[in-house]
């Protein structure tokens, strides 16, 4: 089950970045590239957390799941960032990789926090 749902979760995953960097191209004719990444993101949020409850998890979640996974991303985000930084400054990575690499810590983390957020309360090992 964790496989399939890994599997979903990695094919949402490429699913909401397409949708949303097309969106941010589409507002870029019309707005400044600071607001279009802005709103961009957090449709971003709202298509994740559709993708997420619908084709991933396919359950409702815990009470408050949207603000759960708004949360999440909010996280992913500093967390990212962070990894970045000590990619770049304290690891003398290459910047280009800087976001792999990243990518490659943040997933599996945010797979799990995603996955907890769609499992409901009696299901979770005690």
């Amino acid at each position: 089950m964790i496989a399939r749902e890994g599997v979903r979760y990695l094919l949402a995953g490429g699913v909401n970045t397409l949708a949303t960097y097309a969106l941010y191209l589409a507002l870029l004719r019309l707005l400044h590239y600071r607001a279009a990444y802005v709103l961009a993101f957090v449709a971003g949020i709202g298509l994740s957390f559709l993708l997420l409850r619908h084709a991933v998890f396919a359950r409702p979640g815990k009470r408050f799941s949207l603000a759960w996974v708004a949360a999440s991303h909010l996280l992913q985000l500093g967390l990212g960032l962070a990894l970045v930084e000590a990619w770049v400054a304290w690891l003398h990575g290459p910047r280009w990789a800087a976001p792999l690499a990243a990518l490659l810590v943040s997933v599996p983390l945010m797979f799990a926090l995603q996955r907890w957020i769609f499992t409901p309360h009696a299901a979770q090992p005690r």
